[in-house]
């Protein structure tokens, strides 16, 4: 029989220990979080790169512990139905444009004014600052948490069947727009007939002439191909879409402290990228669009500024609103 001397016992003890250890420290590793990401553009667009660079920014900051993966091209649902998914934890993080928001959190319809921006860098001195923070309290306070604002372009006119090279070419034209009561207000206002119509039907209604045409960035418009069945391409700038990179605020609170901190950062640094990226792409694009034949124009601005005003006066109802939207004008 063999005996276990005191330098044996001390031995297994230690050894015992560094066992219960090297169990603890495996046990204690924090899980890997896996976030899931939705949006509608396809996978060139900038709202997928946007996403791309939030995803490789969490990872690295988090070393690995925080995955996000991205589902492009509504795989999630539409962008109603992605917001939706939000409030019910079915998903985590979605970008779409600030109009579907407003169904959810009126005070944003503001930004979905016709001709409210200057210009690229006014939008976004406006989104980053006090106005943006007015609006991220106001989407708190519906349950979701904003992480950047992404833009969805400065956005132009499309016809099938005629050049656009006035405000009076547009008069009685069906012109497909989102389903926003700020967007449908305006074309109504400049004269045409806006015909609300989900996005991933609006190629089919082109073709088929369902419409005469509708209202979109030069990114889209030719990433969509649009131009292959509506050719005529009016550079109107009637607004500068803002795009809303949220999640819900429940979720948000329920992950660690350190956590939400990177994706707050993540936010803001993926949105100067995307922001970038879609500029780029939509400065570049018209040389391109001319060589697969668009006829481009450019209608004077100055009717379709005056007709706006009646939007102005239909949604800039109170006190309020009229005080938002003067921080917006006076935002340098």
């Amino acid at each position: 029989m063999t005996f276990l001397t005191s330098n044996h016992l001390i031995r297994i003890a230690a050894l015992a220990i560094c066992c219960l250890i090297l169990i603890s420290s495996i046990n204690a590793q924090p899980e890997t979080i896996i976030l899931r990401a939705g949006h509608s553009a396809n996978t060139n667009e900038p709202y997928h790169i946007g996403l791309q660079e939030f995803a490789r920014i969490v990872n690295e900051k988090s070393n690995g512990r925080i995955e996000v993966h991205i589902y492009p091209n509504n795989q999630l649902g539409n962008e109603k139905e992605m917001i939706e998914g939000l409030l019910l934890g079915t998903m985590d993080i979605t970008v779409p444009s600030n109009g579907v928001v407003t169904n959810f959190v009126s005070k944003l319809g503001i930004l979905d004014l016709p001709f409210l921006f200057r210009d690229r860098q006014h939008m976004y001195g406006v989104m980053d600052g006090r106005v943006g923070d007015e609006l991220n309290n106001a989407l708190r306070a519906k349950g979701f948490r904003l992480l950047g604002f992404y833009e969805a372009g400065i956005r132009h006119i499309m016809s099938t069947t005629r050049p656009i090279n006035s405000f009076e070419d547009l008069q009685g034209m069906k012109i497909r727009t989102m389903g926003v009561p700020e967007h449908v207000a305006s074309f109504n206002a400049f004269g045409a007939n806006a015909v609300p119509l989900a996005y991933g039907e609006l190629y089919g209604a082109l073709q088929t002439g369902l419409v005469d045409g509708a209202e979109a960035a030069n990114t889209n418009y030719s990433s969509k191909k649009f131009y292959e069945v509506a050719p005529y391409w009016a550079q109107v700038g009637w607004t500068a879409l803002v795009a809303d990179l949220i999640m819900s605020e429940k979720k948000f609170n329920a992950l660690p402290k350190d956590v939400q901190k990177i994706l707050l950062e993540a936010g803001l640094q993926s949105a100067t990228h995307e922001r970038k990226t879609y500029a780029d792409s939509d400065n570049s694009l018209l040389s391109e669009l001319k060589s697969q034949g668009v006829e481009v124009t450019y209608p004077d601005l100055a009717p379709f500024r005056e007709a706006s005003q009646l939007v102005y006066d239909a949604f800039v109802k109170n006190e309020e609103d009229r005080k938002l939207l003067n921080t917006i004008l006076t935002t340098e």
